[in-house]
C-alpha cells in the first residue's frame, strides 16, 4: 500500500500541516492522483492535491505550488479550478496556494491559512 501522506519536509506537508491544526477545519483528505482520485475536468485534468471539509460545511478543494516547481501549468489549473467553484455552489471553494510568490489569482499560504481560518 502506497504512503498517500505528504511528507513533512515538502511545500505540501507543511501546507497540510499548518491547515491540520486550524480550528475551522472538519477533516481534509489527500487527493489521489492519475485516474484515481477527484479530478476537474476541462482542457486538461485536473487533481487538485487536497479536499478540506470545513466544519462550517464548506469544502475546499486545494492545490499547493512550491516556489521551487515549474508552474507553467499553473494558470491554466487555477483557471479551472475558479470556472468550477463557480459552477459548484457557494458551498465549494477553490484554493491555489504558493509559499511565496503567487501568480495572479492565487494565494500566499499565510493569506490562505486567514481565509480558511474564518471558513
Amino acid at each position: 500500500m502506497a504512503d498517500l501522506t505528504p511528507s513533512l519536509g515538502t511545500f505540501e506537508g507543511r501546507v497540510i500541516n499548518d491547515i491540520a491544526n486550524l480550528e475551522s477545519v472538519q477533516w481534509w483528505h489527500r487527493n489521489l492522483s492519475r485516474g484515481k482520485g477527484f479530478r476537474i475536468n476541462g482542457f486538461l485534468n485536473h487533481y487538485p492535491d487536497f479536499i478540506l471539509k470545513m466544519k462550517s460545511g464548506k469544502t475546499v478543494v486545494l492545490e499547493t505550488k512550491g516556489d521551487d516547481r515549474d508552474n507553467t501549468d499553473s494558470e491554466l489549473k487555477l483557471k479551472l479550478g475558479k470556472l468550477w467553484e463557480s459552477k459548484a455552489g457557494a458551498s465549494f471553494k477553490y484554493m491555489m496556494v504558493f509559499d511565496n510568490n503567487p501568480i495572479e489569482g492565487a494565494e500566499r499560504l499565510s493569506d490562505a491559512l486567514k481565509k480558511l481560518a474564518q471558513f
